[in-house]
Order: C-alpha cells, then sequence, then structure tokens
C-alpha cells in the first residue's frame, strides 16, 4: 500500500438534472483536480443529476411530479453510455474518483457512491442504505452486499453517504473491511452543518482513517431552464458547502470551506493512521468480539428475480 496520497474534495455546484452538462463538468473537475496532483478525487452525495432538495414539497405539487420524472430518465445504469462516459473521464484525467449519482435498475432509482479507478475500471457501486426522510419517495434502499473497500491509487479505500455515518453498526462494517480514505458523500444543506462537523471527525477516529467530506455549494440562481420554476423557494436550493479533509485522529487537515466554488487538496500521510492506530484500534486491541460482535448479511437484496 502507498504511504502518501493526494486527495481532493470537491466543492463544485452540481447541474441539476442535466445529464450532458453534468458529465461535462465531472470531466472537467476531474482534469482540474488532477492537474493539481490528486490522485483521488471524492464528489459530493448525487452531485451528478444534484441532490433532490425538490424530494420534500408535496408529491401533488406538478413540480415534483416533473423532477422525479426526468430523474427517472436520466440516472445512470451499471452498463450504461453516462457510466462508462464517467469511467473514460478518470482514465484520461488518471484519477480515481468517488462519484456521487442517482443509479437506475428496472423502475427503481438508487442513491449510490461509484467508485472508479484511476484506469477506468468500476469498482464498486454502493447504495445508500436507508433513504433519510423524504428522500424515501426518490430513492429505494440498499443491502449490505456493496459494504466493501476497494485499492484506488494504492489505497484502501471506501465510505458512506449523509447520514449513513449515523449508522454505528455500518462504520463499524467499513473498519472491519479495513480502510485508509473513507468517503463522506453529503448534500450541501447548512443546517446538518453541526452533524457533519460531529460525524466526519468521529468516524476519522473511530476507524483511524483519512476522511474526505465532500459537499456542494448551491443556490436557486444556478437551475437552467429546463427545471420547473421554484423562484418562490429560494431557501429549498440552498447549499453552503462545508468540504473538509479530516487525519485519522479526528483532527482537520483543510478546515470546512463553506460558500465557494472550490476544490480542497491534502497530501495523506499513511503514518499517521498508525499513530492513530496505536492509541485506539476499533477492529485490534481496542476492540471486544467476546463481547460485542456484528452480524453482517452480505446477500445482495435484488428486488426482481
Amino acid at each position: 500500500m502507498t504511504k502518501n496520497l493526494i486527495a481532493a474534495a470537491v466543492q463544485w455546484a452540481p447541474e441539476v438534472l442535466d445529464l450532458e452538462r453534468g458529465l461535462l463538468r465531472a470531466r472537467d473537475a476531474m482534469a482540474e483536480a488532477a492537474s493539481n496532483g490528486a490522485q483521488i478525487a471524492v464528489f459530493p452525495e448525487t452531485w451528478l443529476l444534484g441532490y433532490p432538495y425538490w424530494a420534500s414539497i408535496s408529491v401533488r405539487d406538478p413540480r415534483f411530479t416533473e423532477a422525479r420524472r426526468r430523474l427517472q430518465q436520466l440516472a445512470l445504469t451499471r452498463d450504461g453510455e453516462a457510466m462508462r462516459s464517467l469511467q473514460k473521464a478518470a482514465a484520461d484525467a488518471g484519477i480515481a474518483v468517488v462519484m456521487g449519482l442517482h443509479e437506475r435498475d428496472g423502475g427503481s432509482i438508487y442513491n449510490v457512491a461509484a467508485y472508479i479507478s484511476a484506469d477506468g475500471q468500476l469498482l464498486n457501486l454502493h447504495r445508500k442504505l436507508m433513504p433519510t426522510n423524504t428522500e424515501r419517495l426518490v430513492w429505494g434502499q440498499g443491502d449490505g452486499s456493496d459494504m466493501q473497500s476497494v485499492e484506488m491509487s494504492g489505497a484502501k479505500v471506501n465510505g458512506l453517504i449523509c447520514f449513513e455515518h449515523q449508522m454505528t453498526l455500518a462504520r463499524n462494517a467499513l473498519a472491519i473491511k479495513g480502510v485508509q480514505v473513507h468517503a463522506a458523500l453529503w448534500p450541501g444543506h447548512a443546517f446538518i452543518n453541526g452533524v457533519i462537523d460531529a460525524s466526519t471527525r468521529h468516524i476519522a477516529h473511530e476507524n483511524g482513517c483519512f476522511v474526505v467530506s465532500a459537499r456542494e455549494v448551491m443556490s436557486i440562481d444556478r437551475l437552467g431552464k429546463h427545471l420547473p420554476d421554484f423562484s418562490d423557494e429560494p431557501e429549498r436550493w440552498y447549499g453552503n458547502g462545508g468540504s473538509a479533509i479530516i487525519a485519522p485522529n479526528g483532527s482537520y487537515l483543510v478546515e470546512p470551506v463553506f460558500d465557494e466554488e472550490t476544490i480542497l487538496y491534502h497530501e495523506l500521510d499513511f503514518a499517521l493512521i498508525d499513530d492513530a492506530n496505536w492509541l485506539f484500534d476499533g477492529v485490534g486491541h481496542y476492540s471486544r468480539p467476546d463481547v460485542f460482535q456484528l452480524r453482517w448479511d452480505e446477500s445482495p437484496k435484488t428486488p426482481r428475480a
């Protein structure tokens, strides 16, 4: 495994429900990150096609129906052309990528973190285990089959999406799989800034890993004209960023940055992982398997035969 790795957290606004422009913007972000020396780049939750800030309006509101239909039409498939375009962009830039996107499988849509290697291989698609609150009107549930660590640019990488970070056993599952770099994918909601600060710093310490936390900036003026009119609710679309990079002891290497489009960078010194584990190794000397055991069903729960 590598001793050092330059990581990037992409804090750009998404192209909401515009797949063509979103893929171009993803390509540009990968190229920019790679040109600045990054070997892995993490993008926010469902950044490609955009987080569904519209999900909490009434399902009887025609704007909900219009946005939902468009998302179903554009959501990516595992072996589709759009996914291959993402893979090619990563390969062209020579950078490993963790991309938040919407995946369609049959008639269902899932909130997914796609792990793509620097040579363009699709290594894993992790579906969010439990959509939160009104997100359940948009996404289906994931399962335990894709809670994996993958090798990317010489490091063991895995991660969680948004409030999965509050799922104690999910955090432990990732530690069991072995992790050096944790990708934390979040939306831009300002009202969860405190939760994100607590969650990301805690998991860095708990799992003895670096955390690359990616969030977006967003505002109503960034919406394209192809979308329904949300001008009466500008606050719905406000996202103030807050991306950060965190050391295995829970301290900030790059403190949260707010209210600007940027890409955050830091070189990760993997010796710090050994330092953290010497003090607290949650799946090693500080674990008590004689007292606690995790029962984990890793079989896929495919809803279709």
